[in-house]
């Protein structure tokens, strides 16, 4: 599988920043649209969006990455990347693993919401 990097509720100026992180590190952008809320997150990451997006709106506000099939060395660049583009920070931000491969995106958004909410 190509490493995918799935963005939620980027702006049309943010996304343009993300196509030139992913491009210098040789993954594919997934745009994610509302209405693809509901599918697995492993199925987000190995299809494309559909050709006609959903008038709906997004069930959660923020921003949000997940980064599918990343080799370590890639992980390093995209978070460099991110920086580099201003970007940074993305506070929800995920890598795909067998773990959370059957949530959709409003269970993943819910988990890092949780999760940053117990930091300090």
């Amino acid at each position: 599988m190509t490493p995918t990097l799935c963005a939620w509720n980027f702006t049309p100026a943010r996304l343009e920043g993300l196509r030139r992180v992913c491009a210098a590190v040789g993954a594919r952008l997934r745009i994610v649209g509302p209405g693809e809320a509901g599918i697995p997150l492993a199925r987000l990451a190995e299809t494309q969006p559909a050709p006609s997006p959903s008038l709906a709106a997004m069930p959660f506000p923020g921003e949000m990455l997940l980064m599918a099939a990343f080799p370590d060395a890639k992980v390093d660049g995209l978070l460099a990347g991110l920086k580099r583009e201003g970007l940074a920070p993305v506070p929800r931000k995920a890598v795909l693993t067998p773990f959370n491969a059957g949530w959709d995106s409003r269970r993943l958004y819910a988990e890092l919401s949780a999760e940053a909410a117990r930091m300090p």
